[in-house]
């Protein structure tokens, strides 16, 4: 039996027209622009979230706010504190080192899988795209801005692995630590930054992976001392 003017029998599920992408539903657009608000620290870890002023920021009903933050609370973004409801989630410095640990752990991983073979010129030239853009916001005093091109210069590299498990999970930790950076951009030398991103980016082109993993271990491991400084700890044993 057909559909009346499909020409297709019934429950064959025709293939979507090419271009066409799905609209969002409410909770989900919600939970994407609150997810970004968090990671690009536009939200900083511990500020209160208040359903009635985002339902009216975003044009929407209480409802699909609600469930978004439910859906960002699984995915570890807020906690709910009865009678206090949703804030921005807040790590002690134990927890950041603890992120940062594994982060060198698994973007060794992932750097290394990524320069199994020569690595495409279109990489190293985002890469430099992405530090071209990282000047401009910075020159701008857009802090946002810089962080979001700072991500998007190391993710060019771990992108080309093929381990979606471990880049995932990369994910969910540049995730979790994005929030702090805002907390010590003031204590960024950035003229280091640049310099390590040059180096970076060379080695990259070079092929050069022991010289990766070394220039990514270094790079990484200042967020430890800047974060030390910021929450009060002794600080501790930096990761390697």
């Amino acid at each position: 039996m057909r559909s009346p003017g499909s020409g297709k029998p019934d429950g064959h599920r025709a293939e979507p027209r090419p271009g066409f992408v799905r609209p969002q539903t409410a909770q989900q657009a919600a939970a994407e622009a609150l997810r970004n608000d968090i990671t690009t620290g536009r939200l900083a870890p511990g500020t209160q979230i208040v359903q009635e002023s985002l339902a009216e920021e975003f044009g929407m009903s209480r409802i699909p706010i609600r469930e978004a933050l439910k859906t960002l609370e699984a995915e570890e973004f807020v906690t709910y504190e009865p009678h206090s409801g949703y804030r921005v989630a807040k790590l002690g410095f134990e927890e950041l080192v603890e992120v940062f640990r594994l982060r060198a752990l698994l973007e060794e991983e992932l750097i290394r899988d990524s320069m199994r073979s020569s690595v495409s010129p279109s990489v190293v030239d985002g890469m430099r795209v992405s530090m071209e853009e990282m000047d401009a916001a910075a020159a701008a005093g857009d802090l946002v801005s810089v962080g979001v091109s700072n991500r998007r210069f190391h993710f060019l590299l771990f992108e080309q692995s093929r381990m979606s498990r471990t880049r995932r999970m990369v994910t969910q930790l540049w995730n979790t630590a994005d929030p702090y950076r805002p907390l010590y951009a003031d204590l960024l030398d950035q003229e280091q930054v640049n310099r390590e991103h040059v180096l970076l980016t060379e080695a990259v082109a070079a092929g050069d992976v022991e010289e990766v993993v070394s220039l990514n271990h270094r790079h990484r491991s200042h967020a430890i001392g800047h974060l030390a400084k910021i929450l009060g700890s002794d600080g501790g044993e930096e990761p390697s």
